[in-house]
């Protein structure tokens, strides 16, 4: 079992090490280029699945079945897993270009320099394209598509829209584009089994995480709590300013104010228990007073890592609902992915136990917000991609 932990101590570590690297290459070479070279290749697969074969291991030997919310969270990172792996060997996704009144039933997916045309059983003509702007104003609001469907001999008028996809026998679509002749351009998307059991995942991972949380609710002091406050605080608030606010059209969805407020919070914890670190070091040989904040530390890490995760599987969901696609390895997921696997480490300290020790687990603390800080300011400033609003 020791060298179990080692082994996979490293291969978390160089993954960590890869994503970083990965969100460099996106930066210097494009996307579609890291995809190629780093994110869809065997030996990135094969890395995800040798510390998925190890996290099953050692939950075996750990007896992890006896605890069933501690079972079900790691089994949810199974399906999330077997889910992204099923999408890309079974997924596809493409563009087509719509024509004012000239029926279409072809898409086009791009692989590096290769380019495959695949054949609708249907097909759309789109009547007219237009930009909603808001009142008084010429900033967009929305990108619509007036289109038909035509599958057969019948015949529907459809509508498609920043957040409002036209799904039909396993395809969907998606407002992707427009051009100055009126034309519209739809990202299209067909995943039949990836979507599914990675949104099991996601149900399985957030009962996981709600569940752990309320059995630790004792051990929660009130500064958690306002913290948690402070989410329903900017629900709240982003929320009425979606309403009031001018907003780009991809941003007009109710997952705007979900995912930013739980993804903000759980960074304002992380930012705690960076300074009960500081607080903590000011006196490092008294070992009581290190250890009591310890516990706080620990207290605020729990619902910060549950809200860190949570936040990152709303906005796949709101992604797959925007872009027809839920993981795009775009430089904020990544870091974001990155955070969280960093974050994740002092929670189990029962496996390695170098957490245990209050002093370590202060420096860890302190030394671990700089993933904090570059997936909040450093993508945006050196690295763009599109969260970089």
């Amino acid at each position: 079992m020791k060298y179990v932990r080692h082994i996979t101590s490293v291969l978390v570590i160089i993954l960590i090490a890869v994503l970083a690297a990965g969100t460099i290459v996106e930066k210097l070479h494009g996307s579609e280029f890291a995809l190629t070279h780093v994110y869809g290749t065997w030996w990135f697969v094969g890395l995800w699945a040798l510390v998925a074969g190890l996290m099953v291991y050692m939950a075996v030997k750990c007896r992890m079945w006896k605890r069933m919310a501690v079972c079900a969270l790691h089994a949810a990172i199974l399906f999330i897993l077997l889910g992204a792996l099923l999408t890309m060997l079974t997924g596809q996704h493409g563009r087509m270009k719509l024509e004012p009144n000239r029926p279409n039933s072809q898409f086009f997916i791009k692989h590096g320099d290769d380019i495959t045309k695949v054949t609708l059983p249907f097909s759309l003509v789109l009547d007219r394209f237009e930009i909603e702007k808001y009142p008084d104003s010429e900033k967009p609001k929305d990108y619509v598509s007036y289109l038909q469907l035509r599958d057969g001999e019948s015949q529907e008028d459809v509508v498609i829209s920043m957040n409002h996809i036209l799904k039909h026998k396993h395809y969907r679509f998606y407002q992707s584009d427009y051009d100055e002749q009126g034309n519209s351009v739809l990202d299209v998307a067909r995943d039949p089994w990836g979507i599914g059991v990675t949104y099991v995942g996601y149900a399985l991972l957030f009962v996981a995480l709600v569940t752990i949380l309320v059995e630790r609710r004792k051990a929660f002091p009130a500064v958690t709590w306002s913290w948690i406050g402070i989410l329903v605080v900017l629900l709240v608030f982003l929320y009425i300013r979606m309403l009031t606010h001018p907003l780009l059209p991809v941003l007009r969805s109710p997952f705007f104010s979900l995912h930013i407020s739980t993804i903000v919070t759980a960074y304002a914890l992380l930012l705690g228990i960076m300074v009960v670190g500081i607080i903590a070091l000011i006196k490092p040989k008294d070992k009581a007073r290190l250890e009591r904040l310890k516990d706080l530390s620990t207290a605020m890490l729990y619902p910060a890592v549950a809200l860190l995760a949570i936040g990152i599987f709303i906005g796949a969901v709101w992604a797959n609902v925007s872009w027809g696609n839920y993981w795009s390895w775009d430089p904020k997921e990544v870091w974001a992915l990155i955070t969280l696997l960093i974050y994740a480490a002092p929670l189990h300290e029962k496996l390695w136990k170098t957490f245990q020790k209050p002093l370590f687990f202060h420096v860890y603390g302190i030394l671990a917000i700089i993933s904090v800080l570059f997936t909040y300011f450093g993508v945006n400033l050196l690295l763009g991609g599109v969260h970089a609003y």
